[in-house]
Order: C-alpha cells, then structure tokens, then sequence
C-alpha cells in the first residue's frame, strides 16, 4: 500500500517538475542594441546571436519589425538566440566590418561571432523561421551550396543562388564570374534563370560604380526579356544610374519615358519614379 502510494506522488508531481522546467516563450523580442553586448550575453548563456542590421528609411525593415519579429514563433527563438539590432547607417563600422550589403540584413552566429549564414531582405514569419532553422542544420548555407557546385559546376540554380550568396557579402567579382556562367550555358533561358542573372549582373557592375557596363547589362536585360518583371526593373535602374554619373538631363528623360512605356507598372514604382521627376526638375 505504501509503494501505491509513493509511485501515486511520483507519477503526480513528475508533470509539475518538467512543466516548470520547460522554458518560457517571452511577449516579445527583447533587442540588445549593441552587438559587443550581444557576444558578451551570447557566450555567457551558450547561445547563438540573431543581428538585424536595418536602417530608419527601410520599409522592409519596418515590415521585417511590424510582422516577422511580432510573430509567437520567431520570438520563439529568443530561447535559443541572443537577438541585436544595429542602425546600419549611424554604426558604419560594424556595417563595413559585416561587407552588409543591403537592408535589412540578418545574421545567424554563433556564440564567438563566426557568421553561419544571412537573410538578406524581408521574409515572413514562417519563413523566416524555417529558414533559420534550415540553417542551423547547414542546409543552404553558402558552405553547403559551394559544396554541391563543386560536384556540378554547369548547375545553372546553384550558380545563380551561390552568386547571389556572394553578391550579399559585396564578393562582386565573385557573383559577376558566376552570373555571366549562367548566362553563357543557358542563353536561351531554358531554366528561366538568365534574366535574373543579367539583373544580378548589372546590378553588381552598379555597386562598384561601374556604371557604363551596369547600364549596358540593365539595357541588354530590358532588351532581352521585355516581359519580364526584372526587365521593368531594369528600365527603371537605367535612369537612375545615369543620375549617380551625374548626367540628370538623360535622367529625367528616361524617367518620363518609363512612365510612358510601363503605364500598369505598380502604384509604388510609379510613385517612385514621379518623385525622382519632381526633384531632378526642382519641383519637391
């Protein structure tokens, strides 16, 4: 009777101890705002670091913020992640130091700094959590595609998402080198990946301020592929390139004959391209 009893509070109060041991999910993210912090707590705790680089004038930052980082399962992570959040345009440094090449940028660390990967631009809850996930176990990861390009080097899907791997860590002559494979195996966009290669292409010759040749990939791109959505999107970057070489008057009327040639284009673009109209003539 004695043993029915005792194996009676064991089997009772097990559940009470394993309940209080699981960990609970906070409300919300709770950010360090400096990433020295971040390693500081990240080693003290054995975990990993999250660090969202953003900027004030980014909308998918907001978004990343309004959306994913609100979500109960990306806060989830915050068991296992030490989260930190750095301005990108006030702390340069560290921006530089990370060769972030765009907003928002996400790095995966370890616990010592090393990256294990990045998110570059914005992804919703879900994703985004798949993919960290998916990370962590090496899947994807710039290591694990370098690996399988390796073992098939005319893989045109692997040599564009390694490129644009690159192309996220401003390794531009790297992503070039394999952008312009893509586009020599498959010219004819078999695998509907040339034009966003040509795209990728361009825009990496315009990071390193070659404008001449970005604006002959953007042009050879709109050319190419007029029914595709990055050939409008090259349309749209020839004038502005033109306006960092400071040639605004080819600007403008590019900009003006955008609007005419793309009247469906999306209610922001449109937006987009009438403010650069309005202050290359003055008006804003």
């Amino acid at each position: 009777m004695l043993r029915k009893i005792n194996l009676f509070f064991v089997f009772a109060f097990f559940p009470l101890v394993l309940f209080s041991c699981v960990k609970k999910i906070p409300e919300k993210i709770e950010w360090q705002t400096s990433l020295d912090q971040g390693l500081e707590l990240a080693e003290k705790q054995n975990r990993k670091l999250l660090v969202d680089f953003f900027r004030e004038d980014c909308k998918w930052c907001e978004r990343l913020d309004d959306s994913t980082f609100t979500d109960r399962e990306v806060i989830s992570l915050t068991l296992d992640f030490v989260f930190v959040k750095i301005n990108g345009k006030e702390d340069t440094l560290l921006t530089n130091e990370h060769k972030v090449s765009a907003y928002p940028t996400v790095l995966i660390l370890k616990p010592d700094g090393e990256e294990i990967e990045r998110i570059v631009g914005y992804l919703p809850p879900r994703e985004f959590f798949r993919t960290v996930k998916l990370y962590l176990k090496g899947k994807g990861t710039l290591t694990d595609l370098e690996e399988m390009l390796n073992k098939d080097s005319a893989d045109v899907k692997l040599l564009l998402r390694v490129g644009e791997k690159y192309m996220d860590r401003k390794r531009y002559d790297e992503a070039k080198d394999l952008f312009r494979k893509v586009t020599n195996i498959d010219s004819k966009n078999y695998w509907g990946k040339t034009d966003s290669a040509l795209f990728n292409l361009a825009y990496s010759h315009y990071r390193e301020n070659e404008y001449k040749d970005a604006i002959e990939k953007f042009l050879k791109l709109a050319t190419e592929f007029p029914k595709s959505s990055l050939g409008v999107e090259a349309d749209e970057y020839i004038p502005y390139v033109y306006e960092k070489m400071g040639d605004t008057t080819k600007a403008l009327n590019l900009y003006e004959k955008f609007l005419g040639k793309h009247p469906t284009v999306d209610k922001s673009e449109r937006e987009w391209v009438e403010g650069r109209i309005k202050e290359l003539k003055g008006e804003k």
